[in-house]
């Protein structure tokens, strides 16, 4: 049975190919029922890397690379038949490769742009690789997509066999944060200082990321000696959608106040890290801003105190010297007066 089976075949496909023939060398010849019986199409099965892409790519950064296996077989009523009578390297399927769409404001390629493939009723592989990128501030964790289209169709095309076939497959990927602020100083960062004084140094600060953006303030150096003041933290909203992303803060300074002559000169270093709103894995890159302090002159610490008592005693003893000498003559008065 076996045996007699196989005879069947290869009939079977010596008329195909004698057929095949007859289009080639007399294409007047019209296309006899026998296309309709062992018509066949492509089938594509498309695998790409998931994790890379669905990994949030950041705008204007570097094209992200992703590999994609494109698998293709064909399919129909007697596609093992179809493939033995026009296989073995004879006939081929291209693939074209393409971008169908994709977002507004992102680019991708796929290159090779085209794929070749010999005819079979089991999947054969091809390799390509998707870019994409981003030239324009999205919100951070917006979806996006890319749209390729694989399109087979026969070399040649000197049959109808194999009919040609689109396939559309979507690849969605998303907006990664951008932690972007921005400083300026309206009273600059150098400033001279008494010892006694403090100095405020204001700092304004500006969100040009694309999310609500907390920023963790901290002194992150000071010499030994002086002390410095700053809030601990804040929230800016994002200029992206208009809101008020911009805010002051006020780095406070007061230098060493040890007894004598001073003229002592510091730099405060103060960190600025940004982490995206309720998002706390998604920190930035900090900034260390720099102010200078120059603190001369003379502290006496305590010795405001002592001048302050001896102006109240200074203030109050002709008082009390005073009293005294009205009751001293009171007494005097009194004692001639019993006399």
């Amino acid at each position: 049975m076996n045996k007699k089976s196989k005879i069947i075949k290869i009939i079977i496909i010596l008329f195909i190919v004698l057929y095949f023939s007859m289009i080639v060398f007399y294409p007047n010849v019209r296309a006899a029922p026998l296309d309709s019986i062992y018509e066949c199409r492509p089938f594509v099965k498309i695998e790409y890397n998931k994790t890379l892409a669905q990994k949030p790519i950041i705008p204007y950064d570097e094209p992200r690379k992703i590999p994609i296996t494109v698998n293709v077989k064909i399919i129909g009523a007697y596609p093992d038949i179809v493939a033995d009578s026009i296989g073995d390297g004879m006939v081929s399927l291209i693939v074209d490769a393409s971008i169908e769409s994709v977002s507004e404001g992102c680019y991708a390629s796929i290159n090779p742009p085209l794929l070749k493939f010999n005819v079979s009723d089991e999947y054969e592989s091809a390799n390509a690789t998707l870019s994409f990128t981003i030239d324009r501030y999205f919100p951070s964790g917006s979806l996006k997509n890319v749209k390729i289209n694989i399109s087979c169709r026969r070399l040649g095309g000197a049959t109808t066999l194999v009919k040609p076939e689109k396939f559309i497959k979507e690849i969605p990927f998303i907006v990664d944060y951008i932690p972007q602020l921005s400083f300026s100083y309206p009273e600059g960062t150098v400033k001279s200082v008494a010892p006694k004084d403090m100095v405020n140094f204001p700092i304004e600060i500006e969100n040009w990321g694309n999310a609500v953006t907390d920023v963790n303030v901290e002194i992150a150096d000071i010499p030994d000696g002086w002390s410095a003041n700053i809030i601990k933290n804040l929230t800016l909203k994002t200029n992206l959608f208009g809101g008020d992303s911009k805010e002051t803060v006020l780095l406070t300074v007061k230098p060493p106040i040890n007894f004598g002559y001073h003229e002592d000169r510091a730099i405060i270093k103060v960190k600025m890290t940004p982490v995206e709103y309720n998002k706390t894995e998604n920190v930035g890159e900090s900034s260390y801003l720099y102010f200078v302090i120059q603190s001369t002159g003379f502290s006496t610490p305590g010795f405001e105190t002592i001048t302050t008592f001896l102006a109240i005693i200074l203030i109050f003893l002709p008082i009390i010297l005073k009293k005294k000498n009205i009751e001293r003559r009171r007494k005097q008065v009194l004692k001639k007066v019993r006399k």
